[in-house]
C-alpha cells in the first residue's frame, strides 16, 4: 500500500510540476505588462473554469441523493397534512428521525464535496501557484520591486504582495463574471423576444 501511495504522490506531483512548467511558459509574454496585470488574468481565468466546473460537473450520486432527500421531504410534508395534528406531528418526527435527517446530510455533504472539488481546490491550486512563483525574491528578480504594487498612503509606504493582489483581483473577477453573464443574458433575452 505504501508503494502504491508513494507512486500516486509521485504521478500528482509530476502532473503540479508540468501544469506549473506549462502556467509558466504560457503566461510569460503577458509578464511585460507587469505582475498585476498577469495575477488578474490568472484570477480571471480560474473564476471562469470554477464557473464551468460548478455548471457541469454533477456526479450521479448527488442527483440520486438529492431525488431521495426530496422524495422523503415529500412524504415528510404529507405526514404533517393529516388531518389529526398530534398524529401528524408525530409521523413528521418518525420520519425526521428515520430516513430524512440521513437523506439530508448526505445530500448536503455531497454538495460540500462537490462544491470544494469545482470551486475551493482550484482556487487553492491557483494560489499556490501564485505564492510560488511570485515571491518577493521572484518579482525583484524579474520585475525589479519586491511587491506587485506599492505606493504611499498618508506618508506610509503601503506594499500590495502577490496574494493580496490575487484575492483582490478574484473578488473583482467575480463580480465581473457575473456583470458579462448578466449581460449576456439581457442581449439573449432581447434576441429571443424579438
Amino acid at each position: 500500500m505504501d508503494s502504491f501511495l508513494d507512486r500516486a504522490w509521485e504521478l500528482i506531483y509530476a502532473f503540479l510540476t508540468g501544469v506549473v512548467v506549462f502556467l509558466n511558459t504560457l503566461f510569460s509574454p503577458l509578464e511585460a505588462l507587469g505582475p498585476g496585470f498577469v495575477i488578474f488574468v490568472l484570477a480571471f481565468i480560474v473564476v471562469i473554469f470554477t464557473r464551468i466546473i460548478a455548471r457541469f460537473y454533477v456526479t450521479k450520486r448527488y442527483v440520486h441523493l438529492g431525488k431521495q432527500f426530496q422524495h422523503w421531504k415529500g412524504v415528510r410534508d404529507e405526514a404533517i397534512k393529516h388531518p389529526d395534528r398530534e398524529k401528524g406531528k408525530a409521523l413528521a418526527k418518525n420520519i425526521d428521525q428515520a430516513e430524512l435527517n440521513k437523506a439530508y446530510y448526505d445530500y448536503f455533504f455531497e454538495g460540500l464535496l462537490k462544491h470544494f472539488i469545482g470551486n475551493v481546490l482550484p482556487i487553492l491550486l491557483m494560489v499556490s501557484y501564485i505564492t510560488t512563483i511570485y515571491t518577493p525574491a521572484n518579482l525583484l528578480k524579474r520585475f525589479g520591486e519586491k511587491w506587485v504594487f506599492s505606493f504611499t498612503f498618508r506618508s506610509s509606504q503601503v506594499n500590495v504582495s502577490s496574494l493580496l493582489w490575487f484575492v483582490i483581483c478574484l473578488i473583482l473577477s467575480f463580480i465581473l463574471w457575473a456583470v458579462i453573464k448578466k449581460v449576456i443574458k439581457k442581449r439573449y433575452d432581447k434576441k429571443s423576444s424579438a
